[in-house]
């Protein structure tokens, strides 16, 4: 807003919304309070008008973590609950990070009543992103992939004994029949509860999901075999003790692979988060303090000593060293860094000491961004989710009518018998998954991004990644991205020495340098098997090039500017050398 009318307008369109009371729009503190009827209205009606007066509305962002969360049923419950909260305008759900991603007006409604709308509908609650939650989050998805593991075991383990026994003319004590019934009735509740407790979960809130439709499967197969058993309505060829623990074991086996799957989808976030500093030494009244990282404030003096990560972005005050910036330009070569230049939080001090004073600390540094770019990227829904998203809201009830329809067909109007009409009822509701509709598009987006950022690439958004396949020309801009990242000597051109004499001079100096393509060089050497001199009177030339004596021979290796800087110092005879040879061969120093 630029001025009062600014402000009249937004008052206007507010108070043209009906349901509206009252709404006054502060200029100077850019705030609207509205009196409206929250049976008539929501906040997202309230933001429509205030955006189709040409203004923005300014919300909080927050990434809450959840768990137990199967299919895209589970995530259509949670984004219709959160909508549901007066003063939450946006929820985005993430299947395979197990995120939720809320835009909402912190002063209508906060934290604790997400996680009371999310417990409520039966999920776990993992706390907020960017709280200490990686360990619980951890320690939650081992424990379940733990329980998933035994039940698979208890399934398999007791199902093919029984299936076994159906097959062969051993004699008991007690009918075969009632044998089943007393060996699988424990595993069987304890396979399948998981199952069962979702499905009524999802009823309880409204909603089919796949857990109804496997409930429906497995709960048919072993109450006919109970039935069977006592010849209740049913003859003892009723007998699906077998098939129902089968089917709910692989179902565990299923849940178990997509668990894996998510559980490593994060992988990225938690790399480029385990980038970032945990400390930091910073100068006190002239005393070097170690501080935790969150305590490093803007303008302070911090103190970075070889090996260590730099701990926010600033500007070098003093001290020279070379810096790994690979992880966040791409750049495979350290960059020198002295007095006046600017260094990114999260790289890698290299050689020296470098005191730098803090431009940008916490969630502003450029690593942070790209920590968030890469996390809103993987929360956004790009337009085939959101048809996948749609479909499986339909796709259950379907399912369940088709089932219903062919057991009423093949038993009631065709006439077969009842065993092949709840054959037919229970595999269409057992195969008819819909896990690959619901939970393949989102994994496959989050582990794309996510593989992406391991490699360098980051991605704006789920629209980009699906659109690029239709890509047919890519622009790159610098050099560091196409090449190996490890610079190698590749050719020696020399005059008046012998290839490898220049070389051994050339990788001896070398030898004491920190730069990394004296490293190139050195390595060159060892691949030529040459043992390299005694090194005297080394001396560098911070951004040209070194000196030193070997063999009690002058040695300069540098660039141009340092050449003939140093040239021009020496002999005549020597400046004839250069100047004959720059005349006649135009080197590139």
């Amino acid at each position: 807003m630029g001025c009062a009318s600014c402000a009249l307008n937004i008052e206007k369109s507010l108070s043209e919304l009906e349901g509206v009371e009252t709404a006054t729009v502060n200029l100077g503190t850019e705030e609207a309070s509205v009196n409206y009827d929250p049976e008539k209205l929501q906040l997202s009606d309230l933001t429509g008008a205030v955006e189709e007066a040409g203004y923005e509305v300014v919300n909080d962002k927050i990434t809450i973590k959840v768990g137990s969360m199967s299919c895209a049923m589970c995530v259509k419950s949670i984004e219709d609950g959160l909508k549901k909260l007066d003063g939450v305008s946006e929820v985005n759900v993430n299947l395979a990070s197990e995120k939720a991603y809320i835009t909402y007006n912190p002063a209508m409604v906060g934290v604790k009543e997400f996680k009371n709308t999310i417990v409520d509908l039966g999920y776990d609650y993992l706390g907020v992103e960017g709280e200490e939650t990686q360990n619980l989050e951890e320690e939650l998805i081992e424990k379940d992939l733990k329980g998933k593991r035994n039940r698979i075991i208890v399934a398999f383990g007791f199902a093919i004994p029984i299936m076994i026994l159906m097959f062969s003319n051993i004699t008991t004590p007690i009918p075969m029949t009632y044998l089943f019934l007393i060996i699988s009735i424990l595993p069987f509740i304890y396979v399948s509860y998981p199952i069962f407790s979702a499905a009524y979960r999802s009823l309880r809130n409204g909603n089919l999901d796949m857990d109804v439709m496997y409930s429906m499967g497995i709960g048919v197969a072993y109450v006919s075999s109970v039935l069977g058993t006592f010849s209740i309505l049913l003859t003892p060829e009723f007998m699906f003790y077998e098939t129902a623990l089968m089917l709910a074991g692989f179902l565990m086996l299923g849940r178990y692979l997509e668990t894996r799957a998510k559980g490593r989808t994060s992988s990225a976030i938690k790399k480029l988060v385990g980038m970032q500093a945990k400390t930091a030494t910073v100068l006190r009244e002239g005393k070097e303090v170690l501080i935790s990282v969150e305590d490093v404030e803007i303008g302070d003096t911090v103190v970075v000593k070889p090996g260590e990560k730099i701990s926010a972005d600033g500007i070098v005050c003093s001290g020279e060293s070379y810096v790994d910036e690979s992880a966040i330009t791409g750049e495979p070569i350290p960059v020198l860094k002295n007095k006046g230049k600017d260094i990114v939080g999260g790289t890698i001090n290299k050689n020296g000491t470098l005191n730098f004073k803090t431009t940008k600390v916490g969630k502003d540094t450029v690593l942070a961004q790209i920590i968030r770019l890469v996390e809103t990227a993987q929360g956004s829904k790009p337009p085939v989710q959101k048809i996948a998203d749609k479909a499986v809201t339909y796709f259950i009830p379907t399912v369940l009518s088709i089932a219903i329809v062919a057991f009423i067909v093949w038993y009631l109007l065709l006439g077969s018998s009842l065993l092949f009409g709840l054959t037919v009822l229970i595999s269409i509701l057992v195969v008819a998954c819909p896990c690959a509709l619901g939970l393949a598009t989102p994994t496959a987006i989050t582990v794309g991004l996510g593989r992406g950022a391991e490699l360098g690439i980051l991605i704006k958004n789920g629209d980009a990644l699906e659109i690029s396949e239709k890509l047919t020309t890519i622009l790159f801009d610098k050099t560091g991205t196409l090449t190996r990242g490890k610079p190698e000597v590749t050719d020696m051109i020399s005059f008046e020495l012998d290839r490898n004499e220049l070389l051994f001079y050339a990788a001896t100096v070398e030898s004491r340098s920190e730069h990394p393509l004296a490293d190139a060089i050195v390595r060159k050497a060892d691949t030529e098997n040459l043992s390299l001199g005694e090194v005297e009177e080394f001396d560098s030339f911070g951004g040209k090039g070194v000196k030193a004596v070997v063999n009690m021979k002058n040695i300069i290796i540098g660039n141009r500017s340092l050449l003939i800087e140093k040239i021009l110092k020496l002999t005549v005879k020597s400046k004839q050398v250069y100047l004959k040879l720059k005349k006649k061969e135009k080197p590139s120093f």
